[in-house]
């Protein structure tokens, strides 16, 4: 059936050995997703890294600064000492002695400040060590400069030594630190703190002037070198410094005590040391504490800063972990969320195809076939209907699925019309051969009745064999087709006389051996039983060498009867045989594959119908056929032998010849009933019974033939003896309908033909 719309597809041009591995659905979307969070993660990771870099090393330039800090008041504190100390001298060395013990104290406090924040800096910044140490060592020697500073100016050189390596530890400190801010916070620190100390050291050394008068040699270089250091730091300070740091310097270094020191120290420079010794120390000594309220504000600007910045640093690596993290997190849970949707849906969608092909397709190709209609949607159509439900392409997907559900469940239903209508064409078939084949059956029987002759009589015995044989076939057909073979049969017979019975409808019924128990097969499963055997031991006859024989022999179980068809023949192989097996088990509609063991499928399904058991096996010399007979198929063998003998209806002359001795026989019926077929030939060679005593005899001498008197008296299908209270026998009047049954057909015949066909009488 064309489509109704034409559907362009896309060529790809792939090669043939090319395999694909295709992942999950799920995998295919989470994977995409996944190595962005990846990426986004590694990403946070370095900006989070650089953030907390950022943050250890504030937290480190706030370590340093604080360094810088304790180390400019420590050598403020060393300055102010050392002022007093020669303050001290210079009077005696007994005025202004609290003086001096209040500013050691200040600046012991001071060291013990500057100890403190060099432990933290040495583990902040490891290359500090060396200075730190000469720092250390130059502190250690403070108590004995403490000693000599109030006796003679011999000490004086310790202290200015001190002051230098810790002037030296504040210029180091801003090289430890990445923050350019920071770093030039720091040196506007040590800048000022030099300038503070170089300060200090011109008032130590003009006050001596001032109070001496004049210079003395080498004093003028001296405080040369001073003021020429003084105005590097300045112009250092002056590059570094900030808009709010100069704006500090500007507001602090502005004053009559500044003034008043400058132009001191140019008269002194120019040769004119005629002043007053105090008053420069008093103008000196407020610009020294100008430049150290300049570096504390500094250093504690130093602080401020060092501290926001590590503020910042943490916020901000706390800032960029916790997004990094939110939104990787909420990426890849959104990811795993529409994954684990589609997935789902698609698991729905694989569900609802596999009920579709397994189950509701099946029902409703059965329900077709079974001519009941469509039945109701199931569970996976609503499924699909469920996963229809959308605009994406899973959706769209449903509802191709579901087109192409339609379209195979129309193309399942039109074939199984199509099956359906060969069935029935089949079976119309079948039955219409049966017909024919039946009607052969009466014409060769009657051709039998009057022909005299010995070779003739043996040419109609052979075509009636072949039709009985050809009726076998025609009713395989039926119950291929699912009908009925047609073999009902009410009387039970012995196991004996089916088998022989099963060996008159084969061709080489002399190569079979029988040995069976005495057992009595119900009516009911007689029929289906004979056919069942004809076919195995058509079978083993045909895949056997013909010049051996074929065994049947039987046994009494516990559950019923085992019969075996022995054959040497040379086997099946396993894999083979296992499929034969399998077959025989659960019977499956006839296809072109098996269309060459059609007896096989005969065989299940009359064994189906019974609950007979066929499987073969494997033996050294051939293949064994084992069939199981339940116990409800066998009844007593009393029941058969205890029926009174038939009765001898119109006589029908066994012919006999001398190749084969043969008894030709109705299928368990009557000679009045259905056509006839050869009757049970053993290939043990049972000689023909011979006539009674007193029988008609024909022109030729030969006996004539009386029907039903070659049958085997186990096997004839005589009626019961009627109770006496029974007004009717069905047995006499269903041998009265078909003995005008018969009679009408001759009629016909006959007038078909222009001429009676006599009956010998």
């Amino acid at each position: 059936m064309p489509l109704p719309h034409p559907i362009r597809v896309r060529r790809h041009n792939r090669p043939a050995d090319h395999t694909d591995r295709l992942w999950s659905v799920r995998t295919q979307l989470l994977v995409p997703i996944l190595v962005a969070t990846v990426t986004l993660v590694v990403l946070g990771a370095v900006q989070t890294g650089t953030a907390l870099d950022a943050a250890t090393d504030a937290g480190r330039a706030r370590v340093l600064a604080g360094t810088a800090t304790a180390t400019v008041r420590l050598v403020h504190e060393l300055e102010r000492e050392l002022g007093e100390t020669a303050a001290l001298r210079q009077r005696g060395g007994t005025r202004g002695r609290p003086l001096v013990d209040a500013q050691r104290r200040r600046v012991d406090t001071a060291a013990d400040r500057y100890r403190s924040a060099a432990r933290e800096a040495r583990r902040a910044a490891p290359a500090l060590g060396r200075m730190l140490d000469i720092a250390d060592s130059q502190l250690d020697r403070l108590g004995q400069a403490r000693e000599a500073a109030t006796r003679s100016g011999t000490a004086d050189g310790t202290y200015l030594a001190l002051v230098g390596s810790l002037l030296t530890v504040a210029d180091a400190l801003p090289a430890q630190l990445r923050d350019i801010g920071l770093a030039n916070a720091a040196r506007e620190v040590a800048a000022v703190a030099a300038q503070e100390h170089l300060s200090s050291r011109e008032r130590d050394l003009l006050r001596t002037v001032f109070v001496r008068g004049e210079l003395a040699p080498g004093e003028l270089v001296r405080l040369g070198r001073l003021r020429g250091a003084h105005e590097q730091r300045q112009a250092e300070f002056t590059r570094l410094a900030s808009r709010a740091a100069r704006a500090a310097h500007d507001r602090l270094l502005a004053g009559s005590d500044v003034t008043t020191a400058r132009r001191m120290r140019d008269a002194a420079a120019e040769g004119d040391t005629v002043a007053d010794g105090d008053a420069w120390y008093v103008a000196q000594s407020g610009v020294i504490r100008r430049y150290n309220l300049l570096g504390r504000e500094l250093s504690e600007n130093l602080d401020l800063q060092a501290a926001r910045l590590t503020r910042e640093a943490r916020w901000r690596a706390l800032v960029t972990g916790g997004a990094t993290t939110t939104v990787a997190a909420t990426s890849l849970l959104t990811a795993a969320l529409l994954a684990v949707r589609t997935s789902r849906r698609l698991r729905r969608l694989r569900a609802a195809a596999l009920t579709m092909a397994h189950t509701e397709l099946p029902a409703r190709i059965t329900a077709i076939s079974a001519g009941e209609g469509v039945p109701n949607k199931g569970a996976g159509t609503r499924l699909a209907a469920d996963v229809r439900q959308g605009r994406d392409e899973v959706a769209q997907v449903a509802e191709a699925f579901d087109t192409v559900h339609q379209a195979a469940l129309r193309l399942a239903g039109e074939q199984a019309e199509l099956r359906r209508d060969v069935t029935r064409m089949a079976e119309a078939l079948a039955r219409r051969i049966r017909t024919l084949i039946t009607r052969q059956l009466r014409l060769l029987d009657e051709f039998e009745r009057e022909e005299t002759d010995p070779d003739a009589l043996a040419r109609l015995f052979a075509l009636d064999h072949l039709a009985a044989r050809m009726r076998r076939n025609g009713e395989n057909l039926l119950v291929l087709a699912g009908g009925e073979p047609g073999r009902a049969q009410e009387a039970d017979h012995l196991l004996a006389d089916v088998v022989r019975a099963a060996v008159s409808e084969i061709e080489d019924y002399q190569r079979v051996e029988i040995d069976v128990p005495a057992v009595a097969v119900r009516g009911a499963a007689v029929g289906y039983l004979v056919h069942l055997l004809a076919e195995l031991l058509e079978n083993a006859t045909t895949y056997s060498p013909p010049h051996t024989p074929v065994h049947v022999d039987g046994r009494r179980t516990v559950v019923g009867l085992t019969l075996r068809v022995h054959d040497q023949g040379i086997g099946i192989s396993e894999s083979r045989l296992a499929e034969i097996n399998q077959r025989l088990l659960a019977p499956a509609v006839l296809s072109s594959a098996a269309a060459g063991s059609m007896g096989l499928h005969v065989v299940a399904h009359l064994a189906a119908r019974h609950g007979i058991r066929v499987q073969l096996h494997n033996s050294r010399q051939g293949t064994v056929a084992r069939v199981e007979i339940p116990e409800q198929a066998l009844t007593r063998v009393e029941a058969v032998s205890r029926r009174p003998p038939p009765a001898p209806a119109s006589p029908i002359a066994p012919v006999t010849n001398d190749r084969q001795p043969t008894a030709s026989a109705a299928w368990f019926q009557p000679r009045s009933g259905p056509p006839t077929a050869l009757a049970m030939v053993t290939a043990t060679a049972h000689p023909a019974p011979s006539p009674p005593a007193g029988a008609a005899t024909t022109g030729t001498g030969l006996p004539r033939r009386t029907r039903g008197g070659a049958l085997p008296t186990a096997l004839s299908d005589a009626p019961p003896v009627a109770r006496a209270d029974d007004p009717l026998d069905p047995e006499v009047v269903r041998a009265r309908l078909s003995a005008l049954a018969e009679g009408v057909s001759s009629a016909m015949r006959r007038d078909q033909h222009n001429g009676p066909i006599g009956r010998p009488q």
